[in-house]
């Protein structure tokens, strides 16, 4: 196969990530589908009642998520070691070592066990609340939690992320002017110190007035000020077009529906139990889990569609095309992307326009305006 670095690097990745989540996904079917779920739900529900009353339960539902959440990421240990270890170190942009790795993955693993507990504890309290239709309420508590995150984010990286004030004041002006212009309130601009180069270039998250700009240290430190605005322009977008709400609804309806066939799964096999019972959540999230991933295609050609409105409003904005295409190009090199993936890789992989999209459109837009 006559590849690029690039492509050989991403389809490896690929692999290694999906093979992570099909191991998951088997072992949490092997738990949904055997006695396995009973016993979990037997075991956590006689230790974790000896506490008694709702703390007892509450107890039992920690016991019982948090043994599936290390059972989950335990799964999936050996693909991330073999993305980190193998992909990364032959074709990354750096190598980590094994305790790196393992230290990733057990943050990984504690991130996610508030987020399953809060999940699992939604759809328990809806299916109390609710009955027939706990599906449908549970769908609306998760998307509220989720819009709450939103909001809350940005105070939750100037409190727990090495976050500061932009040290450059012409810089934080000309942001604070293209925030004006392209008629999103920001609360504030901040430098986010990163190690190395980070994942992240820019962001603005928040909502309404808790909305801020992030910017790492790296990007501050080594992009010019017009690169700079291009992505801040880029990612001020979303928020002029209300890209977070439009990409929250479209999430709490996938997950609704894939609570919607889980709880007709349980209905027409009730040998596998009630909605709310502790040993239905694996089956739960596994059936949920499914509809999720079917809906991907759906879900990416929302997020590309907004990636590609954006591109043109930071290009609008600013009449930055070379340094569109300079920051496009840095970001190709830093994460190693293929700038022609098949159309099924963008389909179910891709939340962006590719590379070669996104410097075509530059190129059209700079050849518009030299024609005007």
């Amino acid at each position: 196969m006559n590849e690029t670095k690039a492509a050989r690097y991403q389809r490896l990745r690929r692999r290694a990530q999906s093979s992570g989540v099909v191991s998951g996904g088997v072992v949490l079917a092997a738990v949904a589908l055997t006695p396995a779920a009973r016993a979990l739900a037997s075991w956590a529900a006689d230790l974790g009642g000896r506490a008694g009353g709702r703390l007892g339960q509450f107890a039992a539902l920690v016991l019982f998520v948090g043994v599936l959440v290390v059972l989950w990421e335990a799964a999936a240990l050996p693909s991330m070691l073999y993305l980190g270890l193998r992909v990364d170190r032959r074709l990354g942009q750096g190598g980590p070592t094994p305790e790196d790795v393992l230290a990733a993955h057990a943050h990984a693993t504690i991130v996610a066990l508030p987020i399953a507990l809060a999940a699992a504890a939604i759809v328990m309290v809806s299916a109390w609340m609710a009955a027939g239709v706990w599906w449908l309420l549970a769908g609306v508590l998760i998307a509220s939690l989720l819009g709450a995150a939103l909001h809350g984010a940005p105070a939750a990286l100037v409190r727990f992320a090495e976050v500061r004030p932009v040290s450059r004041p012409d810089l934080a002006a000309s942001l604070r002017d293209l925030a004006r212009r392209a008629r999103v309130r920001v609360a504030g601009i901040d430098e986010w110190r990163t190690a190395g180069a980070g994942p992240t270039t820019a962001l603005v998250t928040g909502l309404g007035r808790t909305r801020r700009i992030f910017i790492s240290s790296d990007v501050v430190r080594d992009w010019s000020d017009t690169e700079i605005a291009v992505v801040v322009a880029h990612e001020l977008a979303h928020h002029a077009y209300h890209d977070l709400l439009r990409t929250l609804a479209l999430d709490a309806a996938v997950l609704s529906s894939g609570l919607g066939a889980a709880a007709a799964v349980l209905r027409t096999a009730p040998a596998l139990g009630v909605p709310g019972a502790l040993s239905t959540l694996p089956l739960v999230a596994l059936v949920a889990g499914l509809v999720w991933l079917a809906a991907t295609p759906i879900r990416h050609a929302q997020s590309r569609r907004h990636e590609r409105r954006a591109d043109l409003f930071a290009l609008v904005t600013t009449g930055g095309a070379d340094a569109f295409s300079a920051a496009i190009r840095r970001l190709g090199a830093r994460h190693l992307a293929e700038e022609r993936p098949t159309v099924v890789t963008r389909w179910l992989f891709h939340r962006h326009p590719t590379v070669a999209e996104r410097l075509a459109m530059a190129e059209a837009y700079r050849q518009l305006r030299a024609q005007s």
